[in-house]
């Protein structure tokens, strides 16, 4: 394991979540199974508290979770490559973690999206004592029980074994792919048009139905929009790597995402990944609300400002992203004449 401040820093925000989610999760499965509203026995008045402890114990599991993984991220982005040999960013660092780093990110990233799905799920349930989310918040925080023991099984070997590999490759493995697979690096080109419109097409449909959101939050459905969010943010994550990047590092055939993390690059990967995750997260969170305001008409007021503010967000979120992708790119057009690849 790296003797690092971040590593230790990582594993008690970790832990500390994980030891209170546990908590709220027993609680949680008390309300699942015999959650009965109308009833006034003694029982589900019991039921009633332990269903309000979980949702504080909830909310305080998602900060330390959410602070746990932001703080493993800035390690992987920003810090622990510097004790690596041959590591330069943060691909040098997954190398050394080997496949355990990439699935525990993933499972991460996954546990935290559906504890942010809770936590919309449970700030609309607050707004009325009859608890109609009551069980499905419930529910839907036990679903994160094993994406979170999976994230916290793969973090352990990955930190383990980050300082006994041998030197890696890190970026250099980013040009032997392109100068030693040619082929490979023709059809990455060939498809990069279908992303890099794709993205733009879908930014620029979602902000105009983003902007109609929060003049007219009942009209419309919230499924179509999520859609278009998990489109454009997959498109878009694949244009930052394949295009956008060229413009921050003024190369190209260097399509390495984690070096916008690093100080040369003022950290531009945490405010353009961090803009993506808002959309995301927000887009979930307009479904939830939608959905919300559809099957219980009692909570249409509190979901109504829920849509408003998730689209205000998306909005936001997607003029920061262009901001930070498409500027550089006008700026370098403006100051050569010339785009810096051969369509953008």
């Amino acid at each position: 394991m790296i003797w690092h401040p971040l590593t230790w820093i990582f594993w008690v925000a970790a832990a500390t979540g994980v030891v209170i989610y546990l908590a709220a999760a027993v609680r949680a499965l008390d309300v699942v199974w015999d959650w009965a509203p109308q009833r006034s026995d003694r029982a589900q008045l019991r039921r009633e508290r332990r269903g309000e402890t979980a949702a504080l114990l909830g909310r305080w599991s998602l900060g330390c979770l959410t602070a746990a993984a932001l703080i493993g991220l800035t390690g992987i982005a920003g810090a622990w490559h510097r004790v690596i040999p041959g590591a330069m960013c943060g691909t040098g660092v997954l190398q050394a973690m080997g496949a355990n780093g990439s699935r525990a990110m993933v499972f991460w990233s996954a546990a935290l999206l559906i504890l942010h799905a809770w936590r919309v799920l449970d700030r609309l349930d607050s707004h009325h004592p009859e608890g109609v989310l009551t069980r499905t918040s419930a529910q839907v925080m036990l679903t994160v029980a094993p994406l979170l023991v999976l994230a916290v099984s793969y973090s352990w070997p990955a930190l383990m074994r980050i300082d006994l590999v041998p030197p890696v490759s890190c970026c250099a493995a980013v040009y032997d792919q392109v100068l030693h697979r040619p082929s490979a690096s023709a059809a990455a080109k060939a498809s990069l048009p279908i992303t890099l419109w794709g993205s733009l097409a879908g930014g620029a449909v979602l902000l105009v139905w983003m902007t109609l959101k929060i003049r007219f939050p009942d009209r419309g459905s919230g499924t179509l929009p999520l859609l278009i969010t998990l489109f454009w943010a997959l498109a878009a994550a694949i244009t930052v790597k394949q295009v956008w990047s060229a413009y921050y590092y003024q190369v190209l055939s260097h399509p390495c995402p984690w070096c916008l993390f690093l100080g040369d690059y003022h950290g531009a990967g945490f405010l353009i990944f961090g803009c993506l995750a808002v959309v995301l997260m927000e887009g979930v969170a307009l479904w939830l609300a939608d959905k919300s305001r559809c099957r219980h008409p009692i909570l249409r007021d509190p979901a109504r400002r829920q849509i408003r503010r998730s689209a205000f967000r998306i909005v936001l979120g997607l003029i920061g992203f262009t901001i930070l992708t498409a500027g550089p790119a006008m700026a370098w057009r403006l100051r050569t004449g010339v785009w810096l690849n051969g369509f953008f």
